[in-house]
């Protein structure tokens, strides 16, 4: 089965198993019927918002620590490996594509205090616009949410299908978690490789959105989020492409993914990290 978008107009095409299911859900909204965290903010409607940090957090500190991280973990996993050179764009002439899967695991597993940086500042800036106490915590487990460095190697496959974050609680319990997306790039960054999205697709009704439950195949990969398959009649996503110093924050009722790296040599990383209602 073939699955097709358009992103900023181009069209990709992806190979699905037949046996995919696709379904329709209810007619709600679950952003309203969860309470998403945008609601009352400037960007309510859309969904989401550019904004700058590097007012109160420079850049290149987040750049550095993602760097040192990055390095550091290499030189576990595989200390043969000749960094002398090594710099977060050319990450792909170091490792290849066996060792990138390993290594990916352990960096989609990071927390606040692995960067040496203070997300508190980055915090209170985001309870400014939400209006509401925000943390890693999740409420209903106890437990702080993780950082993800997302490396997407040049012509990769290693991207998300498109979906809503809070699909997998749905799904498996019953309910939507109350939390916001951050989304800060840190290379490799631009109008063709930003974030893809779906501007005012968390006000969509679920009768209108066709999709998997909880896990998806796609391009012969295993994903634990859902893969929607169109919404409102539509599949077009369009990309956002911040500048460095400044992130994407979104609501995580807000359908995107997609994000593939176009860059012919460079690889792309992002920082990606969720907030909690507290």
């Amino acid at each position: 089965m073939k699955l097709a978008y358009l992103i900023n107009h181009k069209e990709i095409v992806l190979d699905v198993p037949e046996s995919q299911k696709f379904l329709r859900g209810k007619e709600i909204c679950l952003s309203k019927e969860f309470d998403d965290l945008v609601i009352g903010t400037s960007f309510q409607e859309v969904g989401y918002d550019v904004i700058n940090f590097d007012n109160i957090i420079c850049f290149s500190n987040i750049k550095n620590s993602v760097y040192q991280t990055i390095k550091e973990n290499i030189k576990i996993l595989y200390p043969q490996k000749n960094l002398k050179n090594f710099t977060l764009e050319k990450y792909h002439k170091f490792i290849n594509e066996k060792e990138h899967i390993i290594l990916d695991k352990k960096l989609k597993r990071q927390y606040p205090e692995d960067f040496g940086f203070s997300d508190k500042k980055i915090i209170k800036l985001i309870e400014g616009l939400i209006k509401k106490p925000l943390g890693y915590k999740v409420s209903n487990k106890g437990e702080n949410h993780w950082i993800i460095i997302r490396i997407n190697m040049p012509k990769s496959g290693g991207f998300n299908p498109a979906h809503k974050d809070i699909y997998e609680d749905y799904d498996k319990k019953g309910f939507a978690p109350r939390m916001i997306n951050c989304w800060i790039p840190v290379c490799g960054v631009n109008k063709n490789t930003g974030l893809p999205l779906v501007p005012g697709s968390h006000n969509y009704l679920e009768n209108e959105i066709v999709r998997t439950k909880c896990n998806s195949i796609i391009e012969n990969r295993q994903y634990s989020v859902n893969c929607i398959k169109s919404w409102q009649g539509k599949n077009n996503l369009s990309i956002m492409s911040p500048k460095y110093g400044e992130m994407i924050l979104f609501s995580s009722h807000l359908i995107h993914g997609l994000g593939l790296n176009n860059n012919l040599d460079e690889t792309r990383i992002s920082l990606e990290f969720r907030l909690h209602h507290q």
